[in-house]
């Protein structure tokens, strides 16, 4: 018989958690032991900086921070920290404000979570910051499961994104990924080079068009997951919330888009010109087209693979092709959703985005697909559980039961 294979002993990795309310200490007590981390629990943030400041051997390995406690905050107890210690420190608390992220960040803390919050995602963050390495495994069903998610594509539209991409590819949480498609638009720095190297199963597309528009065509064309997702290279968009798009289209819609201003996200990298301009476009695709968009200039955004069938981007070349998906989702009745997301600074470099010749293409893109909607109305819709037939498939109940229900 063979001999058992002895596995080095791995370090008990302790955890502190700080907030002033038993009932969440005690939760993610359980959570982090049941995970084999040991844990100490301080109810305020005195407590908290006494023991960061005793130092090894007793330092913990990371620090789980509630931001509204009495007398001393989450901000002030980070502040006190960061004078004796860099330990990684997670935000955890119930404010949803982008100026809350961003204070947190500013102030030196480590990541940012909102409560409620997903302890799948927690976990996997927490071993990020710790281990420094690749966005853990986070499991959609047990491994015993006969369950079987859908398969997943990446496209990353790059130009001279290489001081960005050794940032933004380790995080991808590839246990929900099935392969990345980096579509490089004529770069001239490193950006191809860059990414073979991190990532050596990446697959390559050279597009020699200009355009973002170009650049997603050419991407969709070449995925071959059931899941098609979009994130930009350069930062703004957290890989670690792809999850989050995937699970939705899981959940039943048919297209996920992020957004900045739905309760749990935020943006730091938005500039107030654009967010007039962003506010104006949202009320008025939600006026024309009678739905309730909280955000709409966000390129962070997933659907099903054969939501290609129904929409046609092939005259859509810049920036608005992220607005021109979205309205033509809504035209051709496809379940389109909204998640929370969070949109960070770009890490380096310049953004591409011009506000004033984008902008006006964005409404361009708005009023024409409003008048292809006006002269081409889609009126006949089955009476079934989704409220209309889609395109292509059978017609299962008699003519007669086929009725105008759109208004």
């Amino acid at each position: 018989m063979e001999e058992a294979k002895v596995l080095p002993e791995v370090p008990a990795r302790e955890i502190l958690i700080v907030d002033d309310d038993p009932d969440m200490c005690e939760m993610l007590d359980i959570i982090f032991r049941v995970r084999g981390y040991t844990t100490r629990v301080a109810f305020n943030g005195q407590e908290a900086v006494q023991y960061v400041q005793a130092g090894a051997p007793d330092a913990p390995d990371a620090v789980i921070l509630d931001v509204m406690m009495p007398e001393m905050d989450g901000w002030e107890t980070l502040k006190r920290m960061r004078m004796h210690s860099n330990v990684p420190v997670i935000f955890l608390t119930a404010l949803a404000s982008g100026e809350s992220t961003a204070l947190a960040f500013s102030l030196g803390g480590n990541d940012f979570l909102r409560k409620p919050f997903d302890t799948a995602e927690l976990l996997a963050r927490l071993e990020v910051l710790i281990t420094g390495g690749r966005y853990p495994a986070i499991p959609v069903q047990p491994a015993d499961s006969k369950f079987q998610r859908p398969t997943v594509s990446v496209v990353i539209p790059t130009l001279n994104e290489a001081d960005n991409l050794p940032l933004v590819l380790p995080h991808l949480p590839m246990d929900w990924i099935d392969d990345v498609l980096l579509v490089d638009g004529c770069s001239t720095d490193r950006t191809v080079e860059v990414a073979q190297k991190m990532m050596p199963s990446i697959k390559v597309v050279l597009e020699p068009q200009r355009g973002k528009g170009a650049a997603l065509r050419a991407g969709y064309q070449r995925c071959s997951g059931d899941i098609i997702v979009v994130m930009d290279a350069d930062g703004s968009h957290d890989p670690r919330e792809i999850s989050r798009f995937v699970k939705a289209l899981m959940q039943g819609s048919d297209f996920v888009k992020g957004s900045r201003f739905a309760p749990g996200g935020g943006t730091t990298d938005m500039p107030r010109l654009r967010q007039l301009g962003n506010h104006f476009f949202v009320r008025l695709v939600n006026l024309l087209f009678n739905v309730h968009f909280t955000d709409l200039c966000y390129g962070y955004h997933a659907f099903w693979r054969y939501c290609l069938d129904s929409i046609n981007l092939d005259d859509v070349e810049g920036f608005e092709i992220d607005t021109a998906i979205y309205v033509r989702a809504l035209r051709h009745r496809l379940r389109l959703t909204e998640v929370p997301s969070f949109e960070g600074y770009r890490f380096r470099g310049e953004g591409k985005l011009r506000t004033f010749p984008d902008g006006l293409r964005v409404l361009k893109t708005i009023l024409r697909e409003t008048l292809h909607n006006l002269r081409y109305p889609r009126k006949a819709f089955y009476e079934g559980f989704r409220g209309y037939l889609p395109d292509g498939m059978p017609l299962l109940a008699p003519p007669g039961e086929i009725k105008d229900t759109y208004r």
